[in-house]
């Protein structure tokens, strides 16, 4: 008789992954949550259902759910979800831009595990195009995807991104808008598209250049036409313009960010600069009167040097300050694109949620105006203009933050 060997230790095992009756593809730059989502959805269940069973991870994987936030799986679920859905790993990673980016560990130790993340720590995602996400699924389904500035823009069907606005924890409600009165976005789109293939600056200068443009926008010159024609061409019928102005905001001076960030990724504009300054720091851009009428020229306001001349700060100022710097000191180069803090543009939800607070609080309006209720039927007998956004406005419903309503009593103007 032979002596049979001990048995040997084995490696734990885990639930083998089994592969489900339906393949679904994944879209160009969704995000993992909407993938699953959509991936629940064709077994007619909710996310939240479908993929702890699937993990075995329990129900505690999306606490705090909300729409706009991301799951991220380790490799162990990653290879269960991949089996599932009948797709190989490597094609959800080239479609999905977080598929790999985090590895959370199981409880364990071993095993499939996930986490889940929403708010500031998970980048700008929100409804691609809502027709070509019908197309290419062939179900109304919308599908959620990360939005870089050049993505926002579908040229196809003339449609802006805006991406999802958390306000008191619900969405603000309007994901996308409609181009067709606009006809210069797409231009400017094309043009975005050729910076970011033959300028390797182009991304980073358009945070600066977004900045620069947005703190325009904040100051509402008189002399300013198109943005306020802009904000009037998006705005819906009925709905409360000062709300859209705030909300489209980074809609309607996009044509200008990408101007601008044309002009300060161009070499020739540095090396007039640095002929304007002769190497001097300058301290207003009045010292720099080729950068500014480049500008002027650019942005098609040939009113912008005045405006513009005597800024003592600010992200335009600074950037000018870093171009003199690099000339002297290589070193300084890489904070040419630097944005602090303090020049980052307002979130488009805080400003939402500041001006829906102004609107629920009459008695802090500036000035001696007093408010006179109007007769309930929703509308205002005098209502300010739509470029402005005054301290006063109607209060909003709930469920439609965006629209004056005869269930939110709108407060008309007085004269002061």
């Amino acid at each position: 008789m032979l002596d049979s060997l001990p048995p040997q230790p084995q490696p734990p095992r885990t639930a083998e992954a089994r592969p489900g009756p339906v393949r679904l593809a994944p879209l160009r730059g969704e995000t993992n949550l909407s993938y699953l989502d959509r991936l629940a959805d064709r077994y007619r269940l909710g996310v939240r259902d479908l993929i702890p069973a699937l993990l075995q991870v329990g129900g505690g994987l999306f606490k705090g759910y909300r729409t706009d936030g991301e799951v991220y799986l380790n490799a162990e679920a990653r290879a269960r979800i991949s089996a599932f859905c009948r797709v190989p790993e490597e094609i959800l990673q080239r479609a999905l831009p977080a598929w790999t980016a985090q590895e959370p560990l199981a409880p364990d130790g071993a095993g499939a595990a996930g986490r889940f993340r929403f708010g500031a720590v998970v980048p700008a995602a929100g409804e691609g195009c809502r027709l070509c996400t019908a197309a290419r699924t062939r179900r109304t389904k919308p599908a959620r995807i990360y939005l870089q500035p050049h993505t926002r823009i579908c040229p196809r069907h003339r449609r802006w991104m805006l991406g999802t606005h958390w306000i008191d924890g619900a969405p603000a409600g309007t994901e996308q808008v409609d181009l067709a009165k606009l006809p210069e976005m797409v231009p400017a789109h094309r043009r975005h598209l050729d910076l970011l293939r033959h300028r390797p600056d182009t991304a980073r200068a358009f945070e600066v250049a977004h900045a620069v443009v947005v703190s325009w926008w904040a100051q509402q010159w008189s002399e300013e036409e198109q943005w306020p024609h802009r904000v009037r061409q998006l705005t819906p019928q009925g709905a409360d313009p000062g709300w859209w102005r705030l909300l489209a905001r980074d809609t309607v001076t996009y044509p200008e960010t990408v101007a601008l960030t044309s002009v300060l990724t161009d070499a020739r504009t540095r090396q007039r600069l640095l002929a304007d300054t002769g190497g001097h720091l300058l301290h207003t851009l009045a010292h720099v009167p080729g950068l500014v009428g480049e500008l002027a020229r650019g942005t098609n306001r040939p009113w912008l040097p005045e405006q513009i001349a005597s800024t003592s700060a600010g992200p335009l100022l600074l950037w000018a300050q870093h171009c003199v710097r690099a000339d002297a000191d290589t070193a300084v180069a890489d904070r040419l694109w630097t944005l602090h803090m303090a020049h980052r543009p307002r979130p488009i939800a805080r400003e939402l949620t500041a001006y829906r607070d102004a609107a629920q609080q009459p008695e802090k309006a500036a000035g001696d105006r007093r408010l006179h209720w109007g007769s309930g039927t929703g509308r205002i007998r005098r209502s300010p203009p739509a470029w402005s956004t005054p301290a006063l406005t109607p209060p909003y419903t709930a469920t439609s933050p965006h629209r004056s309503t005869a269930a939110s009593t709108a407060l008309p103007w007085a004269p002061g």
